[in-house]
């Protein structure tokens, strides 16, 4: 079993980070770690961890330990973003953050990538960010603690701007949500290699955007037949490209 570990980032007394209309960052990371679970526990290649799956009061360090006691091979901290402007008409879209000690550049760009395009907002791109005051640490406790534990992949995911009111209503709506949790888990999966979606009855067309997103084409003639019977088995299908050197390249039947 491959092991992941979601951080649902803030918590508890941490439930400052509000949109203009009511969105807590709090309440909808928790949202997206716990459908984000739902999506790989499907495929039956992973076990799942979670920092908390309730309303509670969380340390960053203890985040960190907790994935690296779990023997977490990738630990994603779950957050949304704010631009502190009021109001912030201008600033949208996906950044993920990766350590300085770890080499995950291609991992956190196609997961950027993935989100934003899954929710139709702008590709802020994957970035570390060093501490000022310990130079060569990470800037995020979180991911600090998680790496030097010895988690060997470590992303922190904003997934949109709760401060713009455009990217708010992405993160209230349900829809929007599950887009994001369905968009990291393609590309969890793709890392890897694991087949994605597994069969939850979905249209082709819900499959199709799935897979686009993490930069998969699929043949929607091909995948007809199997949907009309409720069996997906995409690794049948000769489509199959992910355009990242770093996932997988050639996954034919």
């Amino acid at each position: 079993m491959i092991k992941v570990f979601i951080d649902p980032g803030h918590g508890g007394k941490d439930r400052a980070n509000r949109g203009p209309t009511g969105y807590i960052e709090a309440d909808g990371v928790l949202d997206i770690s716990l459908l984000l679970e739902k999506e790989l526990l499907s495929t039956g290649a992973f076990q799942v961890g979670l920092s908390r799956r309730t309303d509670i009061t969380l340390g960053l360090s203890e985040r960190g330990r907790a994935a690296a006691e779990f023997g977490a091979q990738l630990f994603i901290s779950e957050h949304t973003n704010a631009a502190g402007m009021v109001p912030n008409t201008t600033v949208r879209g996906t950044t993920v953050y990766e350590s300085v000690d770890l080499k995950d550049e291609a991992l956190g760009a196609q997961m950027s990538k993935s989100i934003a395009a899954a929710l139709g907002i702008p590709d802020r791109g994957c970035h570390q960010r060093e501490s000022v005051n310990y130079p060569g640490e990470d800037y995020y406790t979180v991911i600090d603690t998680a790496q030097d534990a010895g988690v060997p992949h470590v992303l922190l995911i904003e997934s949109a701007f709760h401060d713009n009111a455009d990217d708010e209503a992405l993160l209230k709506s349900e829809a929007g949500l599950l887009k994001i949790a369905r968009a990291q888990a393609a590309v969890i999966c793709g890392f890897f290699g694991v087949k994605y979606p597994a069969n939850k009855g979905m249209t082709v067309a819900e499959a199709i955007d799935i897979w686009a997103a993490a930069g998969v084409i699929l043949d929607p003639d091909g995948m007809k037949k199997d949907f009309e019977t409720g069996v997906f088995r995409p690794d049948r299908y000769s489509a199959f490209l992910i355009k990242s050197a770093s996932f997988i390249t050639n996954n034919k039947a």
